[in-house]
């Protein structure tokens, strides 16, 4: 067992709510100077900038001797009204999903003067396209639906911010109903485990990981959440086996 220390809810410039500066460099970089061993990069209903991230932390690894492993991850809106990560086992996966999952959303042209800007960029910060479709929308997936895409992809469902008020699984549906097969929740950093067990004494066996949802580089997990792992810290950990971990806790 190893205890990592990760933040695996984080929003890029591709995501309309995030800063600009969410430059998959900077977010990389800010995860280094924090000491986290592994983030994931969630926009919302996109995987398109995951690859760059991965590849400014393979620079950094190379030029610095350490990097933080990073994740592809997406967070999506079932049609129950919530929010879902989905944590892949390769870029490859996460991008055959979104392509998916674009295909269960609305078109909807962003506005960039009201909900942001959507920049996919490379791994040297450049904007390569800007998306036309806003991002942050529902879908007509179901949970059951989306449960059973992700598992079947080898891919971590996690319920995300779980203890928020709004887009989270208990506020729609006032608990994790017994049809949701995963057991990783996740909470926001704001969140007292024990008060929200007192609240919903039905959730105190589920395993849990903490995130800060990052939309802004200063959010960005510091000095980290810790997460106990049966895997070993090794430079040669990949997004496949830490997603298998996840996966294994998921199943418990």
């Amino acid at each position: 067992m190893s205890i990592f220390v990760c933040d695996l809810h984080m929003h890029s410039a591709v995501s309309p709510c995030a800063e600009n500066d969410m430059t998959p460099g900077n977010m990389v970089s800010m995860a280094l100077l924090n000491g986290l061993d592994v983030i994931a990069i969630t926009d919302h209903c996109s995987a398109r900038n995951c690859g760059a991230a991965m590849k400014c932390a393979e620079f950094l690894k190379k030029e610095h001797g350490k990097a933080p492993l990073v994740i592809p991850g997406m967070e999506v809106e079932v049609a129950e009204g919530f929010h879902v990560l989905g944590l892949f086992p390769s870029l490859e996966k996460a991008l055959e999903f979104e392509e998916f999952w674009t295909a269960h959303r609305p078109k909807i042209k962003n506005r960039v003067e009201i909900f942001g800007n959507q920049y996919v960029m490379n791994d040297d910060d450049e904007v390569v396209e800007e998306l036309e479709y806003l991002l942050s929308t529902g879908s007509d997936v179901s949970m059951i639906e989306l449960f059973e895409k992700l598992d079947s992809m080898g891919a971590a469902a996690i319920p995300a911010h779980i203890d928020k008020d709004s887009y989270s699984m208990v506020a729609s549906l006032g608990t994790v109903p017994p049809e949701w097969k995963g057991r990783l929740l996740e909470v926001s950093r704001r969140c007292n485990l024990p008060d929200f067990w007192d609240k919903h004494p039905e959730l105190s066996s589920y395993h849990y990981i903490v995130d800060s949802d990052a939309h802004q580089l200063p959010d960005i997990a510091d000095p980290g959440y810790s997460l106990k792992l049966p895997l070993e810290k090794s430079p040669d950990l990949d997004a496949e086996c830490f997603v298998n971990a996840l996966r294994d806790l998921m199943r418990k």
